[in-house]
């Protein structure tokens, strides 16, 4: 059966039907989504408020990268409160009044000294390896000019890249009240996140030298994430991310896997004990990476006959497609499009086969998926109408084989005139 569509420009927006993924996981909330297309693969409690941990060094490690130019092998120094401790039972009992970024003695650190100058190079890679807590507040004081006003700008930050329920007290994810985030969110900062060189680089780094400082002799960090450490979580398509705990978090991870062109991020909130959140990741990663695309035909060539008005045409113009247009997708991810049709602004005459639009397959996002040119399947001569007054204007060029014929026509008027004024004549002398 085929379709004639009369339209001018058509934007429709269709959503195809997704079969999520379908396994359990033991973290409280969890997400899997498309690095690239941000088409969420599975979800858990993926909206709801909950303590990151140190995952909160990813937004740190992003605001950072993004909004302050750095030279990375310059060295700076902090005041001492930046590496002030303070125990979580003193905090708790202050009602968690005292500034959010104090640091706690047995939190992680990157053993920095009171007057130990560090580049900002050994502070980045410190932040996320090491999962310093203390190179987190070193960082946001010295680009920041104090750690409230880094908090700041990365609090408006993150809601410009679409985190709706995000706030973060301190930029190194020791427990806070007012210090929650959600799966998702966390999801879409990592996406960010994974944009720039410089963070893809520091994320998927297994080991990492620290410098010799004014105050210490250089040493070796290792890579907390276990995924892409030898060993018996070791997964071969990890490329990197962040681990994270505490007490009222849980144990948190946020992972990133690539098999092919397909990267995955995924987000594990609140699990009971370390080594489940390497193993939901790697089921995640595994069921969605066993997937096989489908393909879906959205026009087919044969079936589709496209129709607009054409100003000052002799009937409409009639076009189709050269080929099919399909798309493929994983059955996990749904892939919110949007069809345009387009036509371009042609005036007659318009030859049999000449392009004449376009069928556009967008994403979410606006990019495109697939296209297919649109091409006239017959003439569309100007109107009568349009020739006379085109005639009247001066501007009409006639064609030579039609001068000619007219030039046939007016010679043959004239002499049928010039007959029937001889004849006239002739009759009248009698």
């Amino acid at each position: 059966m085929k379709v004639l569509l009369f339209v001018l420009f058509l934007a429709l927006q269709v959503t195809l039907f997704a079969d999520p993924l379908k396994l359990k996981v033991s973290a409280k909330n969890a997400v899997l989504i498309n690095a690239d297309t941000g088409a969420i693969l599975y979800e858990k409690n993926a909206h709801d408020r909950a303590y990151p941990a140190s995952l909160t060094k990813i937004a740190t490690l992003l605001y950072a990268t993004k909004k302050y130019p750095m030279d990375l092998d310059e060295v700076v120094s902090c005041p001492q409160h930046c590496l002030r401790k303070m125990n979580k039972s003193v905090k708790v009992a202050h009602n968690y009044k005292d500034p959010a970024y104090l640091l706690e003695p047995d939190g992680t650190h990157f053993w920095i000294k009171r007057g130990e100058e560090l580049s900002l190079r050994d502070l980045l890679y410190g932040m996320i390896l090491a999962s310093g807590n203390d190179a987190s507040n070193y960082l946001a004081h010295h680009l920041g000019g104090s750690i409230l006003k880094f908090m700041k700008g990365m609090n408006a930050y993150l809601k410009e890249i679409g985190c709706k329920e995000t706030l973060f007290s301190n930029p190194h994810g020791l427990h806070h009240p007012r210090h929650y985030t959600t799966a998702y969110d966390l999801a879409l900062i990592t996406r960010e996140a994974l944009k720039d060189d410089l963070i893809r680089t520091i994320v998927a780094t297994k080991e990492y030298e620290r410098s010799e400082t004014n105050l210490q002799t250089a040493k070796k960090v290792q890579h907390s994430n276990l995924l892409i450490q030898p060993g018996k979580f070791f997964y071969p398509r990890a490329i990197g991310m962040k681990t994270g705990y505490h007490e009222d978090a849980g144990y948190c991870f946020a992972s990133v896997a690539r098999d092919g062109e397909r990267t995955l991020i995924a987000i594990l909130l609140g699990g009971t004990e370390p080594h489940g959140r390497y193993q939901d990741a790697i089921r995640l990663f595994d069921a969605a990476f066993g997937e096989e695309k489908i393909q879906r035909l959205l026009f087919n060539k044969e079936e589709n006959i496209f129709s607009r008005e054409v100003k000052r045409g002799r009937g409409n113009l009639l076009a189709t497609l050269t080929e099919d247009v399909a798309i493929a997708y994983y059955p996990s991810e749904e892939p919110n499009i949007t069809i345009e049709l387009n036509w371009e602004y042609q005036t007659p005459p318009i030859k049999r086969g000449s392009h004449v639009g376009a069928i556009k397959i967008l994403d979410a996002e606006g990019h495109v998926l697939e296209s297919a040119p649109l091409v006239a399947t017959q003439d569309v001569m100007r109107s009568y109408t349009a020739l006379v007054a085109d005639a009247i204007r001066g501007d009409w060029e006639c064609p030579a084989d039609l001068q000619n014929l007219l030039i046939i026509f007016l010679a043959t008027g004239l002499g049928l005139t010039l007959y029937g004024i001889y004849r006239a004549q002739k009759f009248s002398k009698f």
